[in-house]
């Protein structure tokens, strides 16, 4: 397609982005919306295929469903003059593989970083039992931020589905592929976790574990040699890290972690001191393994007397006659045996009709309800039919720990012996219960509280100050207007107005950090935390402070704390201090062009949910920016607010690090809910 060509009236072509085995794919202007786009356009000697026009389709039925800031969104799917054709968000940047072939080697942080945000992506499929199945580096793009999106769902199936392959056919890339999938079984979720382990340990030493001259020789590596250890190539790898690689890339689906969310989890504290002497992840022993050998089992030889019951009825049954030619028996003999005769006919008479009992018993009588549960309805249909009974009133209920489309419970219950022919009724799952939330910015914080809670949320508060808002509303929130979230795993935050009330602050020294936090939450001020070395005050002790004692605050204000960290050795003498200079960009919500042509009043009373698509007018309060920095360094953990600001214009921050030589610092700044600035490798030499 040449460049200025106008795809069906709309996408003008400006050049080709790149090639696939059944596609190219052009950068585009979106002449209705003024956009870049991608167009992925199928080729010519695959327009007549219909599998390659499924997976089109199937392509952007997958996409479409998911809503994750790192899948690449599908914007419009159709076909003129023969041409199958789907438009994607342009990602004006890389991919991976040539990411880390440009950058390696990639700091340990950033690692985390990368995986972080790629796990996030193949989580929210997972959520809505979508399976990869051809997760690698060319199919995750790096924008020129470092932001990540996966893209190339072409060959992804959902969960519920028996497979999408061909029979004996292999569908995905062979240097990321899990056993399982090499072997013709079934992808699932630990599927897409083998492959996130291949591209972990690909980031980490700038190869993959496996390579051969065929195809075929690289899948026998991943099905019976041992992921190559990361660190026999880096040593510098913390063991906690290459154990995520290692649990990741397991040869059984079962030693693998049981979801993304565990992996991301274990990969985020991979680089924590704590973590420093863990031991190397070795797959547990199953007993299962141990009895599959082959053994000869001690039985004697079998006796004359032992025959079977088919020689012995063979023996009863010849003639008489020929028995007395072998050896005539003696009368007594011949009465033994026909007692011996009648006895046995006795009991198979018995026998006969014993059986013929239970048949007639089982045909008119009782079956037990099979378990059900877990299954999807049309399996519950079949289990319940084979069992003969009746499918009865089937309800959808929410479930927080049942799959979607999913048995919750039977009536009458799994095991249970009832009529034959009887109806059972069904509780199938509608998936987690999600509670559309609003804007509540200007309504009052505590009327706003226990309406949420009452819907299961939890709810967290922060202060600030403010001159616009008047105590007690609602100055920001962490969320969208008009999301739907589940209350079980949803902690909404809200920042809260103090107005301008002034308070004194009183002599924090001495106090632990508990205590600060106690005092603070009392007297409705934001402590940010540091550490220094004190010979004056034990470890965990306050320092110094700052404003001091007696100095005049706004409530909602921030106060610094100095805490002890004891003494100083001479082990300590290599952790050095030093500041990074940010500047922290301000969003005027009221003048910017997207935002939402009605204004916030801030009125108390507006208690129904604003449908406001703008973002930013959802989530803040007239012209005022609150914003969270996070600091990961020697004493600050990422996953707590190192300091809470409120800004009306562009503002530069000093950021106060302290670092061994080998350590690598991290901070972020959130606003609205976004990360507005990053850096995940922060050094000595940062400054």
């Amino acid at each position: 397609m040449n460049k200025g060509y106008v795809l069906n009236g709309r996408y003008e072509i400006i050049g080709r982005l790149g090639e696939g085995g059944m596609a190219d794919v052009y950068l585009a202007k979106d002449l209705i919306l003024k956009r870049e786009v991608a167009v992925k356009l199928l080729r010519l000697d695959f327009r007549d295929n219909p599998q390659a026009k499924k997976r089109f389709q199937h392509e952007a039925m997958a996409a479409t469903q998911l809503d994750n800031p790192h899948i690449v969104g599908i914007y419009d799917v159709d076909e003129v003059e023969g041409m199958q054709y789907l438009v994607m968000e342009y990602i004006d940047g890389e991919d991976l593989k040539k990411y880390i072939g440009d950058h390696f080697p990639i700091p340990y942080a950033e690692v985390v970083n990368i995986m972080e945000q790629i796990c996030s992506a193949v989580s929210e499929a997972h959520r809505h039992h979508i399976i990869h199945r051809d997760l690698k580096p060319q199919n995750i793009l790096v924008d020129k931020n470092g932001y990540i999106k996966i893209t190339d769902f072409g060959i992804s199936r959902a969960g519920t589905e028996d497979t999408m392959t061909q029979t004996r056919s292999i569908i995905g890339s062979i240097h990321y592929l899990s056993p399982e999938q090499i072997k013709g079984q079934v992808a699932t979720e630990q599927s897409d976790i083998y492959s996130l382990g291949i591209i972990l340990y690909e980031l980490l030493t700038g190869k993959v574990p496996f390579t051969g001259d065929t195809a075929v020789s690289i899948a026998i590596k991943h099905s019976q040699e041992a992921i190559p250890s990361v660190r026999d190539f880096d040593p510098r790898i913390p063991q906690a890290m290459e154990n995520v690689v290692l649990r990741a890339t397991a040869k059984d689906p079962n030693d693998r972690y049981a979801t993304v969310d565990q992996l991301a989890d274990d990969l985020n504290t991979s680089l924590d001191r704590s973590r420093a002497n863990e031991p190397r992840f070795v797959v547990p022993e199953k007993k299962s393994d141990l009895n599959e050998a082959t053994r000869v089992m001690p039985f004697p030889p079998l006796q004359d007397q032992s025959a079977s019951a088919n020689d012995q009825a063979s023996q009863r049954s010849e003639p008489a006659k020929q028995a007395s030619k072998d050896q005539p028996p003696k009368k007594s003999t011949s009465k033994k045996k026909k007692r011996r005769r009648l006895i046995i006919a006795a009991i198979l008479g018995l026998l006969v009709l014993l059986a013929a009992f239970v048949m007639i018993v089982t045909a008119n009588g009782r079956t037990t309800v099979p378990v059900i549960t877990g299954t999807t309805e049309e399996e519950a249909s079949q289990k319940l039919q084979d069992a003969d009974l009746q499918v009865g009133k089937v309800k959808y209920h929410s479930s927080d720990t049942v799959d979607r489309n999913r048995v919750i419970s039977s009536n009458p219950k799994e095991n249970t012996k009832i009529k034959k022919n009887t109806k059972v009724s069904l509780v199938v799952s509608s998936g987690p219960r999600k509670v559309r939330v609003g804007n509540y910015v200007g309504q009052n914080y505590n009327s706003v509280k226990d309406r949420l809670e009452r819907e299961g949320f939890k709810i967290r508060k922060r202060n600030a100050p403010s001159g616009t808002f008047k105590s007690g509303r609602i100055l920001q929130q962490d969320f969208r207007s008009g999301a739907k979230l589940n209350p079980a795993k949803h902690t909404l935050t809200f920042v809260v107005s103090t107005g301008v009330k002034q308070i004194t602050l009183k002599d924090l020294t001495g106090m632990t950090k508990a205590q600060v936090v106690s005092y603070a939450n009392k007297e409705e001020i934001n402590p940010t935390f540091d550490y220094v070395y004190s010979d004056d005050q034990p470890k965990g002790r306050v320092v110094r402070q700052s404003p001091g004692a007696n100095e005049v605050i706004q409530q909602g204000g921030n106060v610094a704390v100095w805490l002890s960290r004891g003494s100083k050795s001479s082990k300590q003498d290599t952790l050095k201090s030093f500041n990074v200079r940010i500047t922290i960009p301000y969003f005027d919500a009221n003048s910017d062009a997207e935002s939402s042509s009605q204004p916030l009043t801030g009125s108390p009373s507006a208690d129904t949910p604003s449908d406001s698509s703008g973002d930013a007018q959802a989530t803040s309060g007239s012209s005022e920016n609150v914003v969270f920095i996070y600091l990961k360094d020697h004493d600050h953990d990422f996953s707590t607010i190192y300091k809470q600001m409120v800004i009306t214009k562009d503002t530069a921050v000093n950021l106060p690090f302290k670092l061994t030589k080998n350590e690598v610092g991290r901070y972020k700044v959130v606003r609205d809910g976004k990360t507005i600035l990053r850096d995940n490798n922060v050094t000595q030499d940062s400054q």
